[in-house]
């Protein structure tokens, strides 16, 4: 209790201190700014103070430590605390209600004088037992309770009982909670036991006898009944003023919001472990700081350790990426982290338990703090090796549907060769049948010449129809853009023949970072589309072009351009969607466009279209070339090295650093016991 009559009040810094300040010194309090933490808290252990008040502007767990802390120091136990808030501390409340501190909103400074008061009032609740300040203490008391009775602005309720259990006086925040009025508690209609539901009276005995007996109880959980019936969830704590053995006050919560809250956001749990139960797909959450990742019971499944959530470390999530895509993944995750993004996608190859590895679609967000600094990610991870094999399947699938729409012009082109093949080997097994060694070997050498060069072109078509059709395992490497344009020429030729001019500009471009045949699968897709977009009957009028360039350094351009009638602005943002077809009922499936889609992204590159109506098409692609992709994996590798060069000098030097300290402690003990060095 305080040493002196005049009220003392210690601010802590922060946001509301000066409005503090002033309150509490027009109120006649002498009010004590503490220049920081440490130094209120030596002000508490050394001055006779009253109440101490805290701004409540920053964390929350910071708020409610320095709560705890105060209540366990040096003179915390004789203090009142009251926590102000900027607007209102809301769901806050009753965390700061149980860490023992008052609650009142800064808005309203006709509330924190009222606080002020009640918190003195109940500090000094021993103080009239004092006969000789009695009068003074009672004016103080009086003017408290005018100050209670007066907090209709405050989310506190405050009510003052006596043992028999009659509610004499309450705040209005009390009255609107309980749904009474004041003339009913005036005219004694209102008891403690009347609005406490009967499973709920021994505890208020238990805590009326510790109050009885101490002066004070810790804060609890009840519920009491509203004039209406129905009942309400409340945080109560009652307290003695001992300077009247019969009477005490009683702060009151509202639980009923709070409650309302907790139970939506149970539900809204409920619902997310439903949600995750259902879907087939890991969740993870990555606490950068401590380096520890937490996932769903799925992605322990998924790894095949065993049941329940999981916990790990992230190396544990590392050794688990394919080694092929292990530099790749770590980089992703780089990027994300250091670029300053929110959000991430990554593809990568994860070993099961198996022993197997499944190809993975993972994504997610990146959290950041108010600097912009990464301190925690959360994504979900699916298995998409069905997917992929069934990606696979259908794009050669569409292959064959491409090489079907060639056959007959495919046809044409090897019968041709055949045809005279077949004459020539014809003619020359005759001439040596009837003429025996006088037949003419000229005309029989020049037959067979152009039959090896028809089989070679029939060679070369086959060929071609092998390279394309053939399913492999979609690796990348370096492919010659030129060699896949006229193989893929050798197929499409007749079907663009019948239907316009072919124009070729191939530039110098170095080789893309593809695979063969699903790069020659989109160029033969877009030139069949721009063939079958052309009216018919206008040979010569109709223009098909296709050139190459390099777009810029480490880009190669593939450009398929045609004179047909264009796409309308409506349909151009859908063109690469699934199923999407502008051509008649029969005469397409919609995918090509968007399995070339896939492919080139898959490339790493893009596809676009320009298009204007009656002006033709152009499908532009953009592919990474092999030499740009090399160089920067030859940077990462390179950036990785020297960083494990930073770690291991920064380990020697810190090795060194040990071994010289202890030299120095080895040298400082000799100094100290020098005729034990003599011995």
């Amino acid at each position: 209790m305080a040493g002196a009559l005049e009220p003392r009040i210690l601010i802590f810094p922060g946001g509301s201190a000066g409005v503090v300040l002033a309150i509490a010194t027009a109120r006649g309090c002498a009010a004590i700014p503490a220049r920081d933490v440490e130094a209120g808290l030596d002000l508490l252990a050394t001055q006779p103070l009253d109440v101490a008040v805290l701004g409540v502007d920053g964390p929350l767990g910071e708020v409610l430590a320095l709560c705890r802390r105060l209540r366990a120091a040096p003179g915390g136990d004789r203090v009142a605390v009251v926590a102000v808030c900027p607007s209102g501390c809301g769901d806050a409340t009753a965390a700061l209600l149980e860490a023992g501190a008052t609650v009142v909103a800064a808005a309203n400074e006709q509330s924190i004088g009222i606080q002020l008061d009640a918190a003195v009032w109940w500090v000094r609740r021993s103080s009239a037992q004092a006969a000789g300040r009695a009068p003074a203490e009672r004016a103080l008391l009086e003017r408290a309770a005018r100050s209670f009775r007066a907090a209709s602005a405050e989310v506190i309720g405050l009510f003052v009982w006596d043992a028999t259990g009659s509610i004499l006086d309450a705040n209005d925040a009390f009255l609107q909670m309980s749904g009474y009025s004041r003339e009913e508690i005036e005219a004694g209609r209102l008891s403690w036991v009347a609005i406490t539901p009967p499973e709920h009276r021994a505890a208020d005995e238990r805590a009326l006898s510790e109050v009885l007996k101490s002066g004070i109880c810790a804060p609890f959980e009840k519920e009491f009944l509203h004039r209406d019936g129905r009942r309400v969830p409340i945080l109560i704590a009652p307290a003695l003023v001992e300077g009247a053995r019969d009477r005490g006050v009683c702060f009151v919560f509202d639980r009923t919001a709070q409650r309302a809250a907790e139970g939506a956001l149970r539900a809204s749990e409920e619902r997310m472990r439903l949600v995750v139960r259902a879907t087939s797909d890991a969740f993870w959450d990555w606490d950068l700081s401590s380096g520890r990742v937490t996932g769903s019971e799925r992605m322990r499944s998924f790894y095949g350790t065993g049941g329940g959530d999981i916990e790990e470390d992230a190396v544990w999530w590392f050794e688990r990426v394919h080694p092929d895509d292990r530099d790749r993944v770590m980089n992703g995750l780089r990027r994300a982290i250091e670029g300053g993004g929110s959000t991430f996608e990554l593809w990568y190859r994860c070993l099961l338990a198996d022993g197997s590895y499944a190809d993975v679609h993972d994504r997610g967000i990146v959290l950041r703090d108010a600097a912009g600094k990464a301190y925690r990610m959360l994504g979900a991870v699916a298995d998409v090796t069905e997917r992929r094999q069934m990606e696979a399947r259908l794009q050669l699938a569409d292959r064959m549907a491409s090489l079907g729409t060639l056959a007959a012009g495919v046809a044409h082109e090897i019968n041709n060769p055949l045809a005279y093949m077949v004459a020539n080997l014809d003619f020359a097994r005759k001439e040596l049948r009837s003429k025996g060694p006088a037949a003419r070997v000229d005309a029989i050498l020049s037959a067979l010449d152009e039959a090896s060069e028809g089989g070679a072109c029939v060679r070369h078509i086959v060929g071609s129809l092998k390279t394309f059709s053939r399913a492999d395992d979609g690796a990348l490497g370096p492919v010659e853009v030129d060699r896949v344009i006229q193989l893929v020429l050798r197929m499409a030729q007749p079907q663009i023949r019948s239907k316009a001019r072919l124009v070729t500009e191939l530039g110098r471009v170095p080789p893309v970072h593809a695979n063969e045949a699903q790069l020659g699968q989109v160029i033969l897709n877009l030139l069949v589309n721009a063939a079958q977009a052309l009216p018919e009957g206008k040979e010569a009028e109709n223009e098909i072009r296709i050139a190459t360039a390099l777009e810029a350094p480490g880009r190669v351009r593939i450009e398929v351009h045609d004179t047909g009638p264009g796409i309308a602005p409506e349909l151009r943002s859908r063109i690469f969607d699934p199923f999407f077809t502008t051509k008649p009922i029969g005469e397409g499936t919609g995918l090509g466009l968007a399995i070339c889609h896939g492919i080139v992204t898959s490339f790493r590159g893009e596809i676009r279209v320009e298009s204007e109506v009656g002006k033709g098409a152009c499908f532009r692609v953009l592919l990474p070339a092999f030499h740009a992709v090399a160089r920067a994996a030859a940077r990462d590798v390179d950036a990785r090295a020297a960083a494990r060069d930073v770690d291991a000098r920064a380990a020697a030097r810190d090795v060194d650093a040990r071994a010289a300290a202890r030299d120095v402690d080895a040298g400082e003990a000799l100094d100290e016991c020098p005729e034990d060095a003599a011995q």
